[in-house]
């Protein structure tokens, strides 16, 4: 799903018109402890908003507040769920508070100046046609993944946790020429603390991983390989090894 909107139509959200007048949305946990049930209603007087609502409580966040319209109080009960976790951030980032918002945009904008050498969380189109994502600087290339988790910092650049894949030299990526969402995550208005990670999507670069072969004496006179014989010595097993993947176009180590 790509908007807060479209998320009302989740499969396991459910709104009940009450006899009160009131609404009961409900989230159905898979018989994974209770349901959540959220509510939401008309108010009538002068000098207030028209429409209220209420949050269960998740986390420590919770409580009754006011809205101008009751679309808004829908949405506010989806950013609850998105909070905790229940149901998926959206690919717009509507799900965002606006403090959320304006960390976002910026976060976007530095991504958007990234320019060279792929950097973590940027898109790769393995030879085989799978889709990883770069997570792990490995100097003389870099590492993928095909999952795990990527925090995003105030700079853009981004940190992996996850299992890695085997590094590949930085000449096998060819930028693509296009971008697309990846999924990150920061502290809610950049305050650290239990509870408080939200996702976001920003934009990627995507590469293509283009691997070729050497001869020998090209793969000897390349940095990883004249690396290797520095730490292990010349001819080396460690060095041979290096060498011999270098020369067939395969992960460096």
């Amino acid at each position: 799903m790509t908007s807060t909107s479209d998320l009302m139509n989740h499969k396991r959200l459910a709104f009940v018109p009450q006899t009160d007048g009131s609404t009961e949305v409900r989230f159905d946990m898979n018989g994974f402890g209770d349901d959540i049930v959220c509510r939401y209603w008309p108010v009538a007087g002068p000098n207030r908003d028209p429409w209220s609502y209420e949050l269960e409580t998740i986390q420590g966040k919770g409580g009754t507040y006011s809205h101008p319209s009751e679309h808004g109080c829908k949405i506010a009960i989806v950013k609850h769920l998105v909070d905790a976790g229940l149901i998926g951030a959206v690919h717009d980032n509507s799900h965002l508070d606006d403090r959320n918002q304006v960390i976002a945009a910026d976060l976007k904008a530095a991504r958007e100046t990234f320019t060279g050498k792929p950097t973590v969380g940027d898109f790769v189109v393995m030879p085989d046609g799978s889709v990883e994502r770069c997570c792990q600087d490995a100097v003389h290339g870099m590492q993928t993944t095909d999952g795990g988790s990527f925090f995003v910092h105030a700079s853009g650049k981004g940190s992996f946790s996850g299992a890695l894949n085997r590094p590949q030299l930085w000449e096998y990526f060819q930028d693509a020429g296009e971008t697309r969402l990846g999924k990150f995550w920061f502290f809610s208005h950049n305050y650290a603390g239990p509870g408080r990670r939200v996702d976001v999507f920003l934009p990627c670069r995507v590469f293509q991983l283009v691997p070729f072969t050497m001869t020998e004496e090209q793969a000897r006179v390349h940095p990883k390989a004249q690396a290797t014989a520095e730490v292990w010595g010349e001819n080396h097993s460690d060095h041979l090894r290096v060498i011999s993947r270098l020369m067939a176009g395969q992960p460096y180590c």
